[in-house]
C-alpha cells in the first residue's frame, strides 16, 4: 500500500467510527446522524474498486436521505473517477494537495521565546491551535492550524504543525498528513516536514 492508499484507508476508517456507512455500488455514502451538512455526509470510493459504471447508485443513496451527492477523495488512489463524475454531472469543487510526514522524518520545531506549545491552556494569552485525529490505519491526520494574525510571521504554526505531528507519533502513528489551502500554509507545513503526497478532490452535484 503506497502513502496515498495509506491517506484514503485511514479517511475510511475514521469515517467509518464516526457515521454510518452505506454501500453504494463502488463507493460508501459516509452520513452524519445528527447533521445534513454536505461537509459531514460525503462519498468515498471504496478500496481497490475500478469501475464507475455505477454512479446512478451513488446518487440514489444520497437521495434516499435527502442530502446532496458529495464525494472527497484522494485521486490517485481512483484513476478515472474525475473524468466519470463529470461526465456524470458532477461539478469540481476544490483541489488540495495532500501532505505527509512518515513518522521516521518528525522534526522538531522549537516554538519562539516566549511561546508555549502545550494540550490545554495554562494561562497566558492564545496565540493558536492546531488539533489531530484519533490513530486510524496507523495514521493520524492534522488539522484546524491557526494562529492568531497579531502572533503571525513568528514561525508559531509551525511549531505548532511539528507539535501536534510528535503528539499523534506518540500515540503510534506511523504517518501523519494534512491539506494545506494555500501556498503559504503548504511552506509552513514543510519547514515541520511535511512533503506533497497526493492530491485530495472534492466533486459535488451543482
Amino acid at each position: 500500500m503506497n502513502v496515498a492508499e495509506r491517506v484514503q484507508a485511514s479517511i475510511r476508517a475514521v469515517n467509518a467510527a464516526e457515521r454510518d456507512a452505506v454501500v453504494a455500488g463502488a463507493f460508501t455514502l459516509y452520513r452524519s446522524p445528527a447533521s445534513d451538512h454536505p461537509y459531514l455526509n460525503y462519498a468515498v470510493p471504496n478500496a481497490e474498486a475500478g469501475g464507475w459504471d455505477r454512479i446512478d447508485a451513488l446518487r440514489e443513496a444520497f437521495a434516499a436521505h435527502g442530502l446532496r451527492p458529495r464525494l472527497e477523495f484522494v485521486a490517485e488512489c481512483a484513476p478515472g473517477l474525475e473524468e466519470a463524475l463529470a461526465a456524470d454531472g458532477f461539478e469540481l469543487q476544490g483541489r488540495y494537495p495532500v501532505m505527509t510526514l512518515p513518522a521516521e522524518a518528525l522534526r522538531e520545531v522549537p516554538a519562539p521565546d516566549g511561546v508555549v506549545i502545550a494540550r490545554i491552556l495554562a494561562g497566558g494569552e492564545p496565540a493558536g491551535a492546531a488539533f489531530r485525529s484519533a490513530v486510524a490505519e496507523g495514521v493520524s491526520e492534522l488539522g484546524g492550524i491557526g494562529v492568531r494574525e497579531r502572533f503571525r510571521r513568528r514561525g508559531i504554526a509551525a511549531a505548532l504543525t511539528a507539535a501536534a505531528a510528535a503528539d499523534a507519533v506518540a500515540d503510534g502513528a506511523q504517518l501523519c498528513f494534512l491539506t494545506p489551502g494555500d501556498g503559504g500554509a503548504e511552506r509552513v507545513y514543510a519547514r515541520a516536514g511535511f512533503a506533497r503526497a497526493g492530491t485530495t478532490v472534492v466533486h459535488m452535484v451543482g
